[in-house]
């Protein structure tokens, strides 16, 4: 069963084709990530899903409903909720009273306290929303989110400009709505945030997916490399082994086979009669890949032909 299952999307705003006929299925229950650079695609894309754009061709359902037909997006939007990027909340008006005001959107929402106990936020009940941190702030975005008990949450860019102890209370937050069953659509540009997160990562370049899977498949399918890096051992003398370069004090050597760079650099150091310390071996994370992706230049040999 799909929260999600839009086929064949096209969009065309009269000076040619964004969406190229694509296909887009997102599974009740998880969280999925949805990547590309600006001018991809993905903006149009989410808008068309949400029910704010129209497409030119291809079918949508989502929770399934057409968001494009108008008696379906009335239901809809009692369905699923939106989190922007940034949104206005008047500062005069308290926590409690803009939920309260927002609750009455929805037929069966949740009450003020269980929202806020949701979110962290009950010790900030009766503040004025100009009093709080930014990261008070988004999580106020969420329970204003989570009110109209959503089966489905688009969610952009939720953790942008935070600090690192909000970014780590806000992701485990959106962790926990999938645990309750919430369906997530995640933007966003922090990729450590989408490789902890998401349950299936697909990406968008110039209208098109050119890949599509979990984060873990994403990056062992890609062409990022391992990065294998040791301290310079003193009394080298700028001899290092084939193909390394040093980064701040540090022989840094990228490969995909790391087993066999450590081997050369055993047998190195045995030749050059030092000891090698401090080595470490990183793996290409979810951003490595993604980058890679999006320089790859099969992908344009593949769409010329």
């Amino acid at each position: 069963m799909y929260a999600i299952n839009a086929t064949d999307i096209t969009k065309d705003y009269g000076k040619g084709e964004v969406l190229h006929g694509i296909s887009y299925q997102v599974p009740i229950g998880g969280i999925a990530a949805l990547l590309g650079p600006n001018g991809a695609g993905k903006t149009t894309l989410i808008e068309i899903l949400e029910g704010h754009r129209g497409r030119t061709s291809g079918s949508v359902e989502v929770l399934g409903l057409d968001p494009g037909n108008r008696r379906d997006f009335a239901e809809l939007r009692t369905r699923m909720s939106v989190v922007l990027q940034q949104t206005m909340l008047e500062p005069g008006l308290s926590v409690r009273d803009i939920l309260r005001r927002h609750a009455s959107y929805y037929p069966n929402p949740l009450g003020v306290d269980e929202a806020l106990e949701q979110v962290e936020l009950t010790e900030k009940r009766s503040a004025l929303v100009r009093s709080l941190s930014d990261g008070q702030r988004r999580r106020l975005d969420l329970a204003l989110a989570l009110t109209g008990r959503p089966e489905l949450l688009f969610l952009d860019e939720p953790t942008t400009g935070l600090d690192p102890v909000s970014r780590r209370r806000i992701r485990a937050l959106v962790a926990g709505l999938r645990d309750s069953g919430t369906t997530v659509v995640l933007t966003s540009h922090d990729l450590t945030e989408v490789q902890e997160l998401a349950d299936q990562v697909d990406v968008i370049r110039d209208g098109e997916f050119i890949a599509s899977g979990t984060p873990e498949e994403l990056v062992q399918g890609s062409t990022a490399f391992t990065v294998v890096e040791f301290t310079v051992p003193e009394g080298v003398d700028g001899r290092l082994p084939e193909g390394a370069t040093v980064v701040n004090g540090r022989v840094r050597i990228h490969t995909d086979d790391q087993d066999a760079v450590v081997e050369r650099v055993q047998t190195w150091a045995r030749d050059e009669g030092t000891r090698i310390s401090g080595l470490t071996i990183v793996p290409p994370s979810l951003d490595d890949a993604y980058v890679a992706m999006l320089n790859d230049p099969r992908l344009e040999t593949e769409k010329s032909e």
